[in-house]
């Protein structure tokens, strides 16, 4: 058995950080040398988050990057967008290897990324570099990769929606459009007005429209797929929901494909993949189902009254869409069983 890779947390102190940790210390293949929080410095994984055991002993430390990147081999970035980049940017050429869990390796052009954030990419060289770490799309890529770029909540459901359809020929036209609805948890840990749990208990809300911030990275990937531009339309929501993600696609059909010939095609898709598992009959994705697992749910409809299609997928935004994702990744990437240390 190999030996286990010492890996660090940074920004440790966030949803995504904490679903890491939890996954990380209980992971055989990982040894974890260092959890980074600066409001949580001292405190340890025990007092913070009830971990047991040796693991409940390590404590939170602020440390500069020049001093954690001699405790670890591998590091997750659970920090915000430009930051991530800045300290990604310094352990890739400290030699390295990095999992970033922010939007900042992303996206491929400097210039949409200043357009989409609001700044200047602190690490524009290293956008090429970065591999998309969405593994039923980039396995192999991800296998040889030293900074991936693990995508969000949003564009996983997206992306894994309509991937099979695009491969496959089967859309027609741009008016592709994707509908979803996530829990609180995936606007990250922080005080706001909008976040309070008076302003978000009982009441589903729409957001970010019509320019969300995820919409091109969506597009990016989708038009990769498809050898062309695409363009859809993306509508996000907030729901009562303390984690969870449910997105419904709908898109125009190739004239004359069937809802057996459309689910065969999802299901040939994914029929080797451990994470995605597209349910048959009448049954259709939902939160509850997916909470606390890192794999997804999906569902195919055929609409002939009006030749569209609908995809319903669900996942945990932590599990596949975050923190379940970026090990899934680290399980490819050092020669593990993708789902080790994971609960699809």
């Amino acid at each position: 058995m190999k030996s286990p890779v010492s890996i660090a947390i940074l920004g440790a102190s966030g949803y995504t950080g904490e679903e890491l940790v939890r996954i990380c210390v209980r992971h055989p293949g990982m040894k974890v040398a260092a959890i980074t929080s600066r409001q949580m410095k001292g405190k340890t994984l025990e007092e913070a988050l009830a971990i047991g055991g040796t693991a409940g002993a390590i404590a939170f430390e602020d440390l500069a990057t020049a001093e954690v990147a001699k405790r670890a081999e591998v590091f997750f970035l659970a920090l915000p967008h430009g930051v991530a980049a800045a300290i990604g940017g310094e352990l890739r050429n400290l030699g390295k290897r990095v999992f970033d869990l922010s939007a900042d390796f992303r996206l491929k052009s400097a210039e949409l990324y200043e357009k989409t954030y609001g700044a200047k990419h602190p690490e524009p060289k290293r956008l090429e570099e970065a591999v998309y770490g969405l593994p039923e799309l980039n396995r192999v890529k991800i296998a040889k990769a030293d900074l991936v770029a693990c995508p969000g909540c949003y564009p996983t459901t997206a992306i894994l929606g309509l991937a099979p359809a695009i491969r496959s020929g089967l859309v027609t036209g741009e008016g592709m459009v994707i509908s979803s609805m996530s829990g609180v948890s995936g606007a990250g840990k922080k005080v706001e007005a909008g976040y309070l749990f008076a302003e978000c208990n009982e009441n589903l809300k729409a957001y970010g429209l019509p320019h969300h911030r995820h919409r091109p990275e969506i597009e990016q990937e989708l038009s990769t797929l498809a050898g062309s531009a695409v363009r859809v339309s993306f509508l996000p929501h907030l729901a009562p929901l303390n984690r969870g993600m449910l997105t419904t696609i709908s898109f125009p059909l190739v004239k004359g494909t069937r809802a057996e010939a459309l689910e065969k095609v999802y299901r040939s898709f994914y029929e080797k993949e451990q994470a995605v598992r597209v349910l048959s009959g009448d049954a259709l994705p939902e939160t509850k189902r997916v909470m606390g697992r890192h794999g997804a749910e999906m569902a195919v409809r055929v609409d002939e009254w009006t030749g569209r299609a609908i995809v319903v997928v669900a996942i945990d935004n932590l599990g596949k869409g975050a923190a379940g994702q970026a090990v899934q990744c680290f399980n490819i990437r050092h020669g593990l069983p993708e789902g080790e240390g994971l609960d699809w």
